[in-house]
């Protein structure tokens, strides 16, 4: 009896040792893999902005990380925007700041994706956003489709063609609000006096609705706007399909500091929003 007593204390200590053995091999893997972590999202741009203060570029394999991150984020949400407009307003355009609007929104499952620019910037120099977005490789079975290069301003969206996600891009200023609906309004009086719209009566919401898609690639209503800083102005921007929007700040941050976690926030924010459409 004693014996074995004495066998047991003596394993003690065997098992004190191995324990902290295993304890310090937890630390060091868990110490090992937040090494990792910090190496992959400091990437070599970063480095070179904090030690000669250089603008930061975002590499592949940090947007490949970013949507990796959204897209398992978002599967925690009911609802998820089928059209959002990233709008600028005092703030000078970012090219590549603003191209990673498009890969969030094609991680988070967002189908549509839109720029305004109260100035019309960005939609003269919408070359330089595509040119950005081109250097970075994306999934065989992603795709982009800028409306900008579609041949005719009314013209349909191609087929998908078996893609597993697709953004469409594209980009507003503020011809394409009151001018807009200028135009519109004019191509329906001359439905009317040409018999195409039989009577005034006939003149609904829908119709207007119609008209207006036809000439923005049957693309949807915005549901969604976020905006920079912590005033909240539409600046012109498309009046008739705003009148559901929801107007989200991304933080009281500056477009150069944007991060994903500000685009989920919005995402997070707007999953929350209950629209009651007038009731």
């Amino acid at each position: 009896m004693s014996t074995t007593k004495e066998v047991h204390s003596s394993s003690l200590p065997a098992r004190l040792v191995l324990s902290l053995v295993h304890l310090l091999y937890s630390l060091f893997l868990q110490l090992l893999l937040g090494f990792g972590w910090v190496r992959r999202r400091l990437s070599a741009s970063q480095r070179r902005l904090l030690l000669h203060n250089e603008e930061p570029e975002c590499s592949g394999e940090d947007l490949r990380f970013e949507n990796d991150v959204i897209e398992y984020d978002v599967r925690s949400l009911d609802k998820i925007p089928s059209h959002l407009v990233v709008m600028l307003g005092p703030e000078e355009p970012e090219y590549r700041q603003l191209a990673r609007f498009i890969f969030w929104s094609m991680a988070a499952g967002v189908g549509h994706v839109s720029f305004y620019d109260h100035r019309g910037t960005l939609k003269r120099n919408h070359h330089k956003m595509l040119n950005f977005v081109s250097q970075h490789p994306r999934g065989e079975s992603d795709q982009i489709v800028w409306t900008p290069q579609l041949k005719t301003a009314s013209g349909l969206l191609p087929p998908r063609n078996g893609y597993r996600r697709r953004v469409v891009v594209s980009f507003f200023s503020p011809e394409d609000g009151k001018h807009t609906l200028v135009q519109t309004a004019q191509a329906i009086s001359h439905q009317l006096r040409t018999g195409v719209v039989a009577s005034p009566a006939d003149i609904t919401p829908d119709l207007v609705d119609q008209n207006l898609r036809n000439r923005f690639h049957h693309i949807p209503d915005p549901d969604l706007a976020v905006y920079f800083g912590s005033v909240c102005s539409t600046y012109g921007m498309l009046p008739w399909q705003i009148r559901l929007t929801e107007f989200l700040p991304l933080g009281e941050t500056r477009l150069q500091d944007v991060k994903p976690d500000h685009f989920m926030n919005c995402l997070y924010r707007f999953a929350k929003c209950e629209q009651r459409f007038g009731k």
